[in-house]
């Protein structure tokens, strides 16, 4: 008979609730602003006959610039969730990525890691985001 441990020992270090907010902040706040800047634009640039036209280019630029600053701050709340769960668990299990890839260990580990990259990448997404909704023309007409 061998003797097994659990694939996550050091699971009760950090709670499931901030490993899943780490992963998703970002992904989650980029998709929503790509939703409203998409959706708000279009309302913006209907045309002047429509009723829902926006009369203040700066009440819009307002608008986008909130959100966007919505979106970095959860964005880097969610990195420093996620930084704070890997520092908590990262001596969970021996050996480096390869080892934890084969055996399947270290799930905490692997999902506080799996959020830093996440909000990483996202972040950078957010950053390009507000950079064009900052510089970009309200209509293209």
């Amino acid at each position: 008979m061998t003797d097994t441990s659990h694939p996550s020992p050091h699971r009760a270090r950090v709670s499931f609730v901030a490993l899943l907010f780490g992963m998703t902040a970002a992904p989650i706040f980029w998709l929503g602003q790509l939703i409203l800047g998409y959706s708000i634009s279009a309302v913006a640039c209907y045309g002047s006959d429509h009723p829902t036209t926006v009369a203040s280019g700066v009440a819009l630029r307002s608008a986008f610039f909130a959100f966007d600053a919505i979106a970095i701050m959860a964005a880097l709340a969610g990195g420093i969730v996620s930084y704070s769960c890997w520092h908590a668990v990262k001596e969970e299990k021996a050996g480096g990525q390869h080892h934890a890839i084969d055996a399947g260990e270290g799930r905490a580990r692997f999902m506080a890691l799996w959020g830093l990259f996440s909000s990483l990448c996202f972040l950078i997404g957010i950053v390009f985001a507000t950079i064009g909704s900052i510089e970009a023309p309200l209509c293209l007409r």
